[in-house]
């Protein structure tokens, strides 16, 4: 079943355009029904219609209520809200019996309208321009009048009700409830809410006699039972001491069954209730103190159909997959591994100041390492005055940077091989 809502005005394909360009809302075109229709599946003969709409376009109306007729599916529709207008052309292709709506909807029927009456553009409305302007208005009168009766005609037909009840209704132009418009055949029943509890009627002679036969049956066995009992030396049923059968499943609980040997059947009196698993695999089911069914175990040892081959191919498969995964973790812990020694190493390092980084930028530009060591080499072993440390108030040296440092070292070098 395909289910088509319709919840937007009925408007011209021109016009939806419109909308949806200048107000940002929707509306429903032959061209969305015929589109709809054409995409349903071949085999799927059903079309369940919901209907929320304020009505709209004559034109587009009717076209939407004749494809409907004419595509040979099974119409049903439902009222979800709000049916007025041209909706309720829409709702009446589908049979009496199949149309439906919900408790807290409405319905409108009224007659065709226009927005404003075409009387054309005049400058000046001259004797000649004013009777044009009324053989327009008598021909869009006509059209009113005949697209009135059209409307007419087919309320009539498809509801059954009184044409003169549908017309006064017509011109008022206002809200029935859904009880109405059941009451006026538009709709075949107004549906209950689903949370709501449904009352079951019996016809009372018939209930009577089968009650009265279950009295008289029970009766019967009852003497049965009185019977059998006094023969067997006691008075009621309650004083038969029963032997209990004790059954332990397999999660440890202990089953009470009132059997005196053998195995537990079904019908035995049992408790405590619920479904329990034995150790042979098979499940006994205990319900209001008896035991109503005995489930066996399964004893096919693949549960999805599966031969011996193809479990064998499929655990060696699952075993590929886990050493896959095993080798996979070890590597991924072998990386994290070192990214936490890389992580400790720099949290012992010092960072360099801006100073340093705009030092070593500049070096890296001018050649980097060997522009360095080139300028290092064609250095000076002498030290200009006053160019040496000097010391702070203190008295103690100038701390000294990694670059500095480094420069001094390479000099001192070089210097040691000179001598040499």
């Amino acid at each position: 079943m395909a289910i088509l809502k319709i919840y937007n005005d009925i408007v011209g394909e021109e016009d939806k355009v419109m909308l949806q360009m200048w107000e940002g809302i929707d509306g429903i075109c032959f061209k969305d029904i015929d589109s709809f229709l054409s995409n349903m599946k071949p085999d799927d003969d059903e079309v369940d219609i919901r209907i929320h709409c304020r009505g709209g376009d004559c034109v587009e109306g009717w076209a939407i209520y004749d494809k409907l007729r004419q595509s040979g599916k099974k119409i049903s529709c439902t009222v979800e809200g709000e049916c007025s207008s041209m909706a309720t052309i829409i709702l009446l292709a589908a049979p009496a019996e199949r149309r439906h709506a919900t408790h807290n909807s409405h319905f409108c029927i009224h007659n065709p309208a226009v927005a404003w009456p075409d009387l054309g553009a005049h400058d000046r409305y001259t004797a000649d321009a004013i009777e044009a302007c009324i053989k327009k208005l008598d021909l869009q009168l006509d059209l009113l009048r005949n697209g009135q009766k059209k409307i007419l005609s087919l309320y009539v037909e498809r509801t059954g009700a009184d044409e003169t009840e549908l017309q006064e209704l017509m011109d008022k132009d206002t809200f029935i409830d859904a009880d109405r418009a059941l009451e006026l055949g538009f709709i075949s029943e107004v549906l209950a809410p689903i949370t709501a509890k449904r009352i079951r009627t019996f016809n009372n002679i018939q209930t009577t006699r089968t009650m009265n036969k279950k009295k008289a049956k029970v009766s019967v066995e009852r003497g049965v039972i009185s019977r059998l009992l006094a023969k067997a030396g006691y008075k009621k049923l309650s004083d038969v001491k029963m032997n209990a059968l004790a059954v332990t499943a397999a999660d440890g609980t202990e089953l009470t069954i009132e059997r005196e040997e053998g195995e537990p059947q079904v019908g035995d009196a049992a408790s405590p209730d619920g479904e329990f698993v034995m150790e042979d695999g098979s499940t006994i089911v205990i319900a209001d103190g008896i035991v109503t069914d005995i489930i066996p175990a399964d004893d096919d040892v693949s549960a999805e159909g599966l031969d011996e081959n193809e479990l064998m191919e499929k655990v060696e498969e699952l075993q590929t997959e886990n050493d896959s995964l095993t080798e996979e973790v070890e590597t991924l812990t072998q990386e994290k591994e070192e990214l936490e020694a890389q992580l400790e190493a720099l949290k012992g390092a010092r960072v360099l100041s801006s100073n340093e980084k705009v030092i070593l930028a500049k070096v890296n530009r001018a050649g980097g390492l060997a522009w360095l060591n080139k300028v290092c080499a064609l250095s000076s072993q002498e030290t200009p005055a006053g160019r040496g440390f000097r010391e702070n108030r203190n008295g103690c040296s100038a701390q000294e940077t990694p670059v500095q440092k480094a420069l001094r070292e390479k000099k001192e070098a070089i210097a040691n091989k000179r001598k040499k």
